[in-house]
């Protein structure tokens, strides 16, 4: 066979510096320019129109960063574009909001990045005046906190300002803007249901302990909260629904005992050998049936005959249920999830929970399951019905009190919040300037740079209101110099003294300082790189190597 390495033509194409720099500063600028003008409570919505693979177009309207952004991953080839998209990709997963403000600070920062080093700044001084930057908007950022609870690591509900956590919920679901969407009645609703989820003593909130259901029909102010969850599994017997009564959590499969050629296995109790296994589907279901339980959940598969049975004895079943579904089902019920029931293995009454199961309608034939707890027992979890006049607006309403459980989530994790409308960044902005002259004039340059960037948050959000954004941050200025940290430009467009008075603008801060490190990591990153090497060999054909 002939060599590989001998036959394949290797061909290599390099960019010089200059273009390396210009190429990632255009694919920054342009990302940025994606989603720069839907930030803020008066940023527009993008219609996104994509053909599929079907040739039929798929259309829809958001001004959710991730989501626009994600419409271009597999459809660009170009590699700071991709890096952009895993970048929101990743906050998202991370933290579920803030995504938007992450894009354009690291879309700013290697812009502004890029202009430094053309100038003749080198890379290093560039990294370590951003470097500098950032540190001191941390710092400022811990001065000018607002305290969520009345300890650093609170182990109690009772420890938190829940009107804060309610502001802050409001804020992340409607960007603090008052009859947009009517949702700020249901901020004590998405407080409630973030506290369900949490588990001081693992230091940490489980958002998947709130399950969410968009409902077409009616409009957010509809929407409902049940003291359980809702589910995407159907029956396999529907008619017995509603139930209410014992519920038995199975983490396995319910079926009949395999017989194998190489190994069979009799018990004293099976003594007929192999007709009993044509009556085991009935031990089983009698098995489960003969402790009263009302539903069986089973991760594994369940048979249509034992199904059957279980159906003949009142009992209604599911099965594949996700692992995650069954652990919530536990919190709802109070049941001990257990291993599979055999003739050999019953369940017992001490592991069966108590809940009622019942399956819900909506329009277009939609269902979902619905398990709420027993009256008086506090499930340690909930599910939020979310209504809306079309598919896409209830999606909508999904999505942003989605953002809001988020927020809250981050806030009870570091029970700290910051002032929005662009407030913190310009206050930050302005302690960075003053710190820049301690520094030589090349890593001055850059700490000054990282100010602008900053206000670029400001000024992004006062041109999307309306305003000249050159005279809104003026204008900030001037408020904050004088000593009013929490000015900034309210959820109606205005340009006030205090944000958070006027529109219950507070963020958490855990998002707010991963935005800044997060962007300023992704930017750093690529300062270092001159030169880009790429391999413009035709791909090797495997069976002419074969032949």
């Amino acid at each position: 066979m002939p060599d590989a390495n001998a036959s394949a033509a290797v061909s290599w194409e390099q960019l010089s510096a200059g273009e390396t720099r210009s190429g990632i500063q255009q694919a920054a600028r342009e990302m940025g320019e994606l989603v720069r003008s839907t930030l803020g409570p008066l940023g527009a919505d993008k219609m996104i129109v994509r053909r599929m693979d079907d040739d039929r177009l798929r259309t829809f309207v958001t001004n959710n960063g991730v989501a626009i952004l994600e419409e271009f991953e597999g459809e660009t080839d170009h590699p700071i574009a991709n890096r952009f998209i895993a970048l929101a990709e990743d906050h998202e997963d991370a933290l579920g909001d803030g995504t938007t403000t992450t894009v354009l600070l690291a879309s700013d920062l290697l812009t502004s990045g890029v202009d430094l080093i053309e100038a003749g700044v080198p890379p290093v001084d560039v990294i370590e005046g951003f470097s500098i930057g950032a540190q001191r908007t941390l710092e400022v950022w811990d001065e000018i906190g607002i305290p969520v609870a009345d300890a650093d690591r609170p182990t109690t509900r009772a420890a938190f300002d829940e009107s804060v956590l309610e502001r802050i919920a409001h804020s992340g679901m409607t960007n603090g803007r008052l009859g947009a969407w009517p949702l700020e009645q249901f901020a004590d609703d998405v407080v409630d249901a973030v506290f369900r989820a949490w588990e001081p003593e693992r230091d940490r909130v489980h958002i998947g302990y709130v399950s969410i259901e968009a409902i077409p029909g009616g409009d957010a102010s509809s929407s409902s909260v049940i003291p359980g969850t809702l589910l995407p599994d159907d029956p396999m017997v529907a008619h017995l629904l509603p139930v209410d009564g014992d519920v038995l959590l199975v983490d396995g499969s319910l079926q009949p005992r395999e017989i194998t050629a190489g190994s069979v296995t009799v018990s004293a109790d099976c003594a007929d050998g192999f007709d009993d296994r044509e009556t085991d589907g009935e031990r089983i279901a009698a098995s489960i049936a003969d402790s009263n339980c009302a539903a069986v959940f089973a991760t594994g598969d369940v048979t249509h005959e034992i199904g059957e049975q279980l159906a003949a004895r009142g009992v209604v079943c599911f099965r594949n249920v996700k692992d995650s579904s069954i652990d919530v089902l536990s919190r709802v019920t109070g049941a001990t999830i257990r291993g599979p029931v055999t003739p050999g293995e019953p369940a017992t009454p001490d592991e069966f929970g108590r809940g009622t199961v019942r399956l819900r309608e909506a329009q277009n034939d939609k269902t979902w399951l619905e398990v709420t707890a027993p009256d008086g027992v506090d499930p340690q979890t909930v599910g939020l019905v979310v209504r809306g006049g079309t598919e896409s607006a209830a999606d909508e309403a999904k999505r942003r009190i989605t953002a809001g459980l988020n927020a809250v989530r981050a806030a009870i994790k570091r029970p700290v919040a910051l002032p929005g409308g662009g407030a913190a960044e310009v206050e930050a902005a302005r302690a960075v300037r003053q710190l820049a002259p301690r520094f030589d004039g090349r890593e001055q340059l850059a700490v000054e740079e990282f100010a602008t960037v900053l206000e670029s948050i400001p000024q992004t959000l006062a041109r999307n209101a309306g305003h000249d954004p050159i005279d809104a941050l003026t204008e900030l200025r001037t408020h904050h110099d004088a000593g009013h940290t929490h000015a900034g430009i309210d959820a109606s467009g205005r340009i006030v003294e205090d944000t958070v008075t006027a529109s219950d603008a507070l963020d958490a801060q855990l998002i707010r300082t991963n935005n800044l490190a997060w962007s300023v990591e992704f930017a750093n990153s690529l300062f270092r790189v001159d030169n880009v090497v790429f391999d413009t060999s035709p791909p090797i054909d495997l069976d002419e190597i074969g032949r």
